[in-house]
């Protein structure tokens, strides 16, 4: 079970990372209240669709807050930090700072996992 929603949860995040955003043009994620929100909610919505199939409604509705929130605020500080270091977009160290970005969105999703893990006991 957990390696199944593991699983979703990743082919989520590359639709939503790499595919919907292309849709998208001129998210401004630098506004903390600006149409990033768009971006996270997309990712809020995924992890909803997809944890319907193995919790309860309102647990599948809490978790998927939860990864809007944690997307809202990783992708937020990220855009900052590369703003504030004048890093441009494509380069070698945009590259390094996107995987540490990856890193904490994989890590939201095992955090799902674990939630939905420990709801069972």
């Amino acid at each position: 079970m957990e390696i199944a929603l593991l699983t979703l949860l990743l082919i989520k995040h590359a639709v939503a990372d790499l595919f919907l955003q292309t849709l998208s043009s001129g998210t401004d994620k630098t506004k903390y209240f600006g149409n990033g929100h768009r971006h996270y909610a997309e990712h809020g919505a995924g992890t909803l669709i997809i944890c319907l199939f193995f919790v309860n409604p309102i647990f599948a509705l809490l978790v998927s807050i939860l990864d809007y929130l944690i997307h809202w605020h990783v992708d937020f500080c990220k855009t900052h930090f590369v703003k504030w270091m004048k890093i441009d977009h494509g380069t070698a160290s945009w590259f390094r700072i996107q995987t540490f970005d990856q890193i904490a969105h994989y890590l939201t999703y095992a955090l799902i996992v674990l939630l939905i893990q420990q709801s069972y006991v």
